[in-house]
Parts: C-alpha cells; sequence; structure tokens
C-alpha cells in the first residue's frame, strides 16, 4: 500500500520529463535516446566529493543519530540484523538512544518456512547476547518476526500495469514484495504535537566505481524499493544518504574506494569500469572485506555474507519454499514474468535489463569523483597489456573505451609502443 503523499526519496528524469518509476523512465527514454537519464535525490548531496570529510567515520554516524533523536520522539528502526540496519543500530548503543524499537518484519507467507522460523529464532538467541544491556538500560524493544499480510496477485497485477512503485527490482521481481501489502505492525506515529515519529532505513551504500581514470562514487534505482506506508505522521529517514549529514555518505565512499584499490593491488586486477562495478557489488568475494573497512559488522556470520541477497543461497532455496507453500505466490511470480516477457522486453531498450533473471539494470544516479586511480594500479596496468603484446595475444577487449588509466585502448597501446622505443 503506497502513500504517494510523501515525498519520495528518488525521482527520474528524462530531460525535462519527471517519473515516479524506473520502468516508465526508461520506457519513455527508449523512444527519445538522445535525451538525458538520470537518478536524483530529493536533497542536494552537494558536487564537490573529491576531498575525504576529515572526521572519522563514527563522527558523521553520530551526526546522523543526534538528528534523528532530536527531530523525533518514537524512532523506528526497520531491522533485519544486517550489515546496515545493525550498524545503525551499534551507533545509537553507542550514543546511548533511549526507547528504540527495533522492527523486523515478516509476511505471512515467509513465516510458514523453516528457513524463516530457524533465521528467526537464531536472531532473537543473538539479540539477547549482544543487547541485553541496551534492553535492560535503555528501553530497547526488538520485534522480531512481525508479521503482515501478502497482497493479492490482483493487486500485484495492477501495481503493476499503474506502474504504482520505485524500482522493479526490489519491487516487484522479489516475491511478496512489501510496497504493495498491508503492514500491521502498529507504529507509533507520535505523541508530541511537534514532532513526528520515524522509521530508520539501512539504505543505501554507494557504489563504486571507476570513470576516466577517477575512482567514483555513485547509486542505483535498484537500491531504494517503496518502503511501507504506516501513516502520513510517520517519516523515511534513510540513515547512509540524507540532507542532514551528507558528509557521512561522502566518508563512506572514500572507505570502500580505498579498500578496493587496495584489494586490485594486492590482487592485481586489472582498475578497469567492469572490475570496479563487479569487486563493489553484494556478489563480490571482496563483500565482506569491503565491509569491515567502511564500518559495517552484521548480528551474525551468516547475515555477514551475501547468502540472503538476491543471488545467495539461502535466499533461492527459502524462495523456492515459499512457492511450493503458498500457490498465490507462485502465480504472481508466473504474473510478473509474463508481464516483463511481454511488455518490458517490448518496451524498454535490452541493454537496460537482464533478460536471463527477467530483471531491469537500473538507474543510476551522477558520478561524484574522488580521487585518481594511483600510479601504481595504472603502471599494473600498462604492464599487463605489455605482456598480452609481447605475447601475441592480445584480444579484442571487452570493454568499449577502456578506462584502465583515463586513456582509451588505442590511445594506451601507442602510449606503448613510444615508451618502448626508449
Amino acid at each position: 500500500m503506497i502513500d504517494k503523499t510523501k515525498t519520495s526519496l528518488v525521482s527520474f528524469h528524462v530531460g525535462d520529463k519527471n517519473f515516479t518509476s524506473d520502468v516508465s523512465a526508461l520506457q519513455y527514454f527508449t523512444k527519445n535516446l538522445t535525451q538525458d537519464l538520470r537518478m536524483d535525490f530529493n536533497f542536494s548531496l552537494g558536487d564537490d566529493w573529491s576531498t575525504e570529510p576529515e572526521q572519522e567515520l563514527e563522527y558523521y554516524r553520530q551526526q546522523m543519530c543526534a538528528y534523528i533523536e532530536n527531530t523525533y520522539h518514537n524512532i523506528t528502526v526497520a531491522y533485519s540484523g544486517g550489515a546496515d540496519s545493525e550498524t545503525i543500530i551499534d551507533a545509537f548503543k553507542r550514543r546511548g538512544t533511549r526507547q528504540l524499537t527495533l522492527l523486523h518484519l515478516t509476511n505471512s507467507v515467509s513465516a510458514e518456512t523453516e528457513a524463516r522460523q530457524r533465521l528467526e529464532q537464531e536472531m532473537k538467541e543473538r539479540i539477547q547476547y549482544k543487547h541485553a544491556d541496551a534492553i535492560k538500560n535503555l528501553g530497547w524493544k526488538f520485534r522480531i518476526g512481525t508479521r503482515w499480510e501478502v497482497g493479492s496477485s490482483d493487486q500485484t497485477e495492477r501495481s503493476i500495469t499503474d506502474g504504482k512503485f520505485t524500482a522493479w527490482n526490489p519491487d516487484v521481481d522479489f516475491l511478496n514484495q512489501w510496497f504493495e501489502d498491508k503492514p500491521t505492525s502498529g507504529i507509533v506515529p507520535r505523541y508530541d504535537q511537534k514532532r513526528a515519529g520515524c522509521v530508520v532505513y539501512g539504505k543505501e551504500k554507494p557504489e563504486i566505481g571507476i570513470e576516466n581514470g577517477w575512482w567514483v562514487a555513485r547509486y542505483m534505482s535498484s537500491m531504494f524499493e517503496t518502503p511501507f506506508s504506516f501513516s502520513d505522521e510517520v517519516d523515511d529517514v534513510y540513515f547512509f544518504i540524507d540532507g542532514a549529514c551528507t558528509d557521512l555518505p561522502k566518508k563512506i565512499s572514500w572507505l570502500k574506494a580505498r579498500a578496493m584499490e587496495k584489494i586490485f593491488l594486492r590482487d592485481n586486477i586489472l582498475p578497469t569500469e567492469k572490475n570496479a562495478n563487479d569487486a563493489s557489488l553484494f556478489s563480490s568475494p571482496y563483500y565482506r572485506e569491503i565491509n569491515r573497512a567502511t564500518g559495517f559488522q552484521a548480528l551474525s556470520d551468516f547475515l555477514n555474507t551475501d547468502a540472503s541477497k538476491i543471488w545467495g543461497w539461502w535466499r533461492q532455496k527459502h524462495e523456492a519454499n515459499i512457492k511450493t507453500v503458498h500457490k498465490e505466490t507462485n502465480y504472481k511470480s508466473i504474473l510478473i514474468a509474463k508481464y516483463f516477457d511481454e511488455v518490458l522486453v517490448k518496451t524498454i531498450d535490452n541493454r537496460f535489463l537482464d533478460l536471463k533473471h527477467r530483471m531491469v539494470d537500473g538507474i543510476r544516479s551522477k558520478s561524484y569523483k574522488l580521487f585518481p586511480v594511483s600510479d601504481m594500479l595504472k603502471s599494473n596496468a600498462k604492464e599487463h597489456l605489455m605482456k598480452q603484446m609481447e605475447s601475441k595475444e592480445m584480444k579484442q577487449p571487452r570493454e568499449k573505451a577502456d578506462t584502465i588509466t583515463g586513456l582509451n585502448t588505442s590511445e594506451l597501446l601507442t602510449k606503448n609502443k613510444k615508451d618502448s622505443k626508449l
């Protein structure tokens, strides 16, 4: 159930036209490919990210905690035990914030599966071990496994055809997506006439890439699903990306980019745009290492991995399990797949689609330049290409306008030939 009266975190633009969903923006863009396509936030993050914020990361996390605490009386954290939400509540605990409600939601269908039940039990046990002090001394309340009723297949069909969602992947493609469902969690909106209640979300860490020889930070539409509509008096607050503390996403971006450069040097990874994209994803083998470097830590080892993410083994097993216990969900997945094949494939430029997994690649925000790729990484790339040339195994590059050093491939090869004569 979507509350369209609230200001969305992001919006999509093609030229001077605005859209509320990435699908509708991409459909229009497909007919107007010469126009500019972008995702924007509803607040400014500033244009210059090329100077690292000077304070330690915790300083900016505490700034965000202070802003939330001073703005809202009733604070609810959307809690999964994963790296994002656990890092948030650890920051609140260090601050000594009182009377937090930690809300973990499970739809009524998922609740029937053994995998979900075992996960919730493990969470309860670990919470009692790790956060017993906050429960006792700060009055925190953990509501694990709060149920909600899933939407019907008719609701799904209406939502898809009407385009009433933010992003296809998190809102539609995930089974039993929550944006169309009815929450029954009973969040208290306010008890003070001047200050509203809020739900704090962990969305979202930046994606780090390489463009024209620079490490850059950016965001994808697939990071931002439509949240529950609890009440008109409940605000949605995104902890890691908010206009109240723009230095927090900047600091995270710098730490993540530095961690990735260190990994690239250590493992002799070429600094290409593709390799940077792959390393930045939660499916990357470096996911946990990068999380540690950027100060993110989940409740448990299991939740610290990508097992519960979209391609993770637990997630895949869990969703297969859901289909066996709930026929309506199985029908919804068939309906979604049919809409993708019969509508999206025909109306969206296929460069924006993952046809194999029936997903929408999404729309990027602007890129924020951080710092240049190091000379040592550039040297490694140059050395690698020289060896390829010498062994006569040079193949067609996987990427057009390869951004290894800020030069394209032909420029780099020309430069190598000149250098070899010295």
